[in-house]
Formats: C-alpha cells, structure tokens, sequence
C-alpha cells in the first residue's frame, strides 16, 4: 500500500491519498488523528494542520507535498456533485409525479368511492398510492432545490474567502494565534529557568514553583493524570523527580509551540503573498479627531473654591480620581475630595487669568 500526503495553504488542511483500503489498525491512527473519510473525493481530510497530523501524515507517506486543486476548482467539483443530486431528485420527482398521474387518470372524474361495493377496497388502494406519489413527488421537489442551494453555496463560500478584507482577517488571526504560542515558550522558559536556579531543589522551593508552575503528569501507559504540585504535597514524589518533569514537560511545550510558530509564518507568507497580488492595500489608519471639549486651552485658574497644590502631588493621584472639566471656552482641572470634585490650582505652573466675558460670548 502506497500513501500520497498533500497540504493546501489555501483551506489549512491536510489530505490523505491512500492506493487500496486501510487495515484496521491504520484506520484507526488515521481516524484517531482527527482525518475523515471523503468518499466523493477518495482521501481522508484533516479540518486544519497540526503537528500530529502533520507527523502521521510523514510517517505514511514520507513526504507533504502541495494540494493540486485549488479551493475555487474544488468547489467546482463540489457543486458539480451537488448539481448532479439535484438533476436524481429532479428526475425522481417527475417519476413520482407521473406514476400518481397515471393512476388518477383511470378513475372517471368526480368518481366517488363507492362504500360497500367491490371496488372499494382497489379504489381506497389507488387513493392512497395517488397520495403517496403526490407527497414523494413534493419531497424529491424540495430536496432537488436544496442541492440547488447546496451548489451555489459552495461557490460563493470559496469566493467569499478570496475577498481582501477576509483574507485580512484571516491574517490577523493567524497572527493573534502566533503571539499566543510565542507567550507559551515565554512562560515555559520563565518557569524552566526558576527549576533550573538551584543545583540543590528543597521540598519547599519545588511546592512553591508547582504552587504557579500548573503542570500536570502522568505515569507511563496510565490515563490519569495528576497535579504535580499535589504530588509533592502528599509526597508521591521527591523534589528532584518533580523537576526533571517539569523540565521535560516545559521542553515539549516548547519544541510544539516553536513548530506551531514556522507554521504560523509560512501561513502569513502566503497570505501576505496573496493580498499583494489581488492588487489590495490596507487604508491608511486616520488620527482620532479631537472632541470639541479636548480641543479647548487647559488653563491653571486661581478662583474660590480652588484647592491649592502642586503638580507632583496632583500627578500622585489615582488618575480615576482626577480629571477635567469644561466651560464654553476653556477647561479646567478637577480632583476627588471628600467625596466631591473639586476645582484645582497647580501651584508651581503658570497661572492663566480667566477669559473676559466679552470674549467668552464671541
């Protein structure tokens, strides 16, 4: 048995070409790791790439080569099998249609059943086949118009995920997802260099770096798995053991998350390199406008009620608990005291004198 692997940036996924039927145990792995079978198409498809996948997919077929067919081409195809399942459904439904036809036409019209006579039961008989000829027919009508959809459907999801502001999103997701896995390599660097600090670990170190350090373990062929600060408390293992998993445990996650990141970068490269090609640039990012009460002079006014103090100790202030407020042609600083805001003189600034209110009305 030969295996053929492809992967296609363009959806994510990985395919599997396999020559003759799986053995059991094969199909099972396959399965396993998350592939399905696509009859129509003849391979197993994997939803998205993943580093398991992506090592059992080279361990059948020695290599990954690229997806020949393009979204847009499957898609086609897709909605040829669709359209193919609406032409059955559209010919079933005019079979039912003329088998119920052909029954009707040989009872005179406006012939009634006659109860108690011999012909009741075949005519009762040939009501129901009518009936049910009609109904099938009606079915096969809606179904054939369903795979109608079905086909359209296809195509307008493959275009859809060509247009530049989704391809744009899917470039900002994929880069969200490239910062989450590089913050997990600096955590398991963080954790492994506090395991790492002493030559000697005491019981009291170890539980203290397990109490922030979550990991979980679990023993060779068991399916249960345990907290490693919670085994140290009970004393299921010593302090040396639990930092050897540790280590080896923060060196999994990341050698995965490193894999997870040259991932991320060829997908961004080739997304990049598509968005570019469609001819799209990115608009360019407009200032936020000033608001009408922002734009107005912040003067230092020394009036009645004015609380008097310096900058430093304004500045010191939680900045919840102070801000500005505005009149028609200048703002002003405020505080919190004593439950209330109050009007605030800055010392040690420049002292501004309050506009005239001749001005103030022009």
């Amino acid at each position: 048995m030969t295996f053929t692997a492809t992967y296609s940036p363009e959806d994510n996924k990985l395919r599997l070409y396999a020559s003759s039927r799986l053995d059991s145990e094969t199909y099972a792995r396959v399965k396993a790791a998350g592939f399905s079978w696509a009859p129509r198409q003849e391979l197993f498809v994997a939803p998205m790439w993943t580093p398991a996948r992506e090592d059992l997919a080279l361990e059948l077929a020695g290599e990954i080569g690229d997806e020949d067919t393009s979204l847009a081409e499957r898609a086609e195809a897709r909605a040829d099998r669709f359209d193919g399942y609406a032409g059955h459904r559209q010919a079933d439904a005019e079979s039912a249609e003329r088998s119920a036809a052909a029954i009707a036409d040989g009872i005179p019209l406006g012939q009634p059943i006659l109860v108690g006579h011999h012909s009741e039961r075949h005519a009762r008989r040939d009501a129901e086949k009518i009936e049910n000829g009609m109904r099938k027919a009606a079915k096969m009508w809606e179904t054939s118009a369903y795979w109608l959809e079905r086909a359209e459907g296809a195509i307008a999801l493959a275009k859809y995920k060509e247009l530049p502001r989704v391809r744009c999103n899917r470039i900002k997701t994929v880069e969200a997802n490239k910062r989450r896995s590089e913050r997990t390599i600096a955590e398991a660097e963080k954790f492994g260099a506090l395991w790492k600090k002493t030559e000697e670990i005491t019981f009291e170190r170890a539980t203290a770096i397990a109490n922030h350090d979550h990991i979980s373990i679990r023993d060779e062929g068991s399916t249960d798995w345990s907290n490693l600060w919670d085994l140290l408390d009970k004393g299921k293992i010593e302090p040396a053991a639990a930092r050897e998993r540790a280590l080896k445990a923060h060196d999994r996650s990341i050698a995965a998350a490193r894999r997870w990141i040259a991932h991320y970068d060829n997908r961004l490269a080739y997304e990049r390199a598509m968005l570019a090609a469609s001819g799209y640039k990115e608009p360019e990012k407009q200032k936020p406008m000033k608001s009408a009460k922002a734009a107005l002079p912040l003067l230092n006014i020394r009036g009645e009620g004015s609380h008097e103090i310096t900058k430093a100790e304004y500045m010191k202030r939680p900045s919840d608990y102070r801000g500005t407020r505005a009149t028609t042609t200048y703002r002003y600083r405020v505080m919190l005291s004593g439950g209330h805001l109050v009007p605030v003189f800055l010392m040690d600034a420049k002292e501004h004198k309050l506009p005239e209110a001749k001005a103030a009305q022009a």
